[in-house]
């Protein structure tokens, strides 16, 4: 019996090991794919049956910064990528803040802010566009800033606001009763015990803000388009240059997973605040 027990656990856990397995190449097949596109030359990529043994080249990073310049895409991608991220954070904390522990009577405002995250954006292309050009910013960092920000806003007080609202209210009131102001008591005593809350929130603006396309297809042309952007140069009436996208979609996938990487211990405790009380 002990050992028909032994048997069935080393089963199961063999069983459950090979679905993690199975699991794990279905989601790191395509990004490999697209690592090895960056590395060998077109007619590699489109071959039938896939070659998976070829000659490595780097034709394709050549390509891009050599011909197509793609290190400027790459820098206003930067760009706008960081100052959004720090004007979503810095606008957001204070709001969510607010929400969680001094208006009582924000339920009308987080509806709202509910309703501005959940309109597709090419709702609002049109609009944005028209703004854009009367207000004379096509083709402007300024342009992308703002409506990355108004974009990832809603998303940001909403996921800092539960982070906030896991610090007990009673820490608030004994430091206004201490004397505190209420700046005093958001900046000295809230903002360090959510921080990785605010880290985990920094992290998908980031995220969201970097692989950000639509907004820039309608307000750039030919001063501030975005790397992701960029990458539609490579579709040509001659064909894909698939070296070409790979190496790019490499360069543009590496800032993520590298941030993402640097920030996981923050974003793992973002995660879990309040899933332990």
């Amino acid at each position: 019996m002990a050992t028909s027990s032994k048997t069935n656990r080393t089963t199961r856990k063999l069983l459950w090991t090979l679905f993690w397995c199975v699991l794990a190449f279905i989601y790191l097949f395509p990004y490999t794919w697209m690592v090895l596109t960056g590395f060998r030359h077109g007619v590699d990529t489109i071959s039938m049956p896939p070659r998976f043994i070829f000659e490595p080249t780097l034709a394709g990073f050549k390509h891009l910064f050599e011909v197509t310049g793609f290190q400027k895409y790459i820098i206003n991608s930067a760009v706008v990528t960081i100052v959004s991220v720090v004007l979503v954070i810095g606008v957001s904390a204070p709001a969510a803040y607010a929400l969680a522990h001094v208006s009582r009577r924000g339920g009308a405002l987080l509806v709202a802010i509910l309703i501005a995250r959940i309109i597709p954006a090419i709702a609002i292309g049109v609009p944005v566009y028209l703004i854009a050009t009367r207000l004379h910013q096509l083709d402007t960092y300024q342009a992308l800033v703002v409506i990355n920000v108004a974009v990832n806003i809603p998303f940001a007080i909403w996921l800092m606001r539960s982070f906030f609202m896991e610090v007990h209210p009673t820490l608030r009131e004994a430091a206004i009763s201490d004397g505190c102001s209420e700046w005093q008591v958001f900046t000295k005593i809230m903002l360090p015990l959510v921080l990785g809350g605010m880290l985990a929130t920094a992290v998908f603006v980031f995220i969201g803000v970097w692989n950000e396309f639509l907004f820039a297809l309608i307000l750039t042309t030919s001063v501030s388009p975005t790397a992701p952007l960029a990458m539609l140069g490579f579709r040509t009436q001659y064909g894909v240059q698939w070296d070409a996208v790979g190496a790019a979609a490499f360069l543009v996938s590496t800032p993520v997973i590298v941030f993402a990487f640097i920030m996981q211990r923050y974003l793992v405790q973002g995660m879990t605040m309040g899933s332990v009380k």
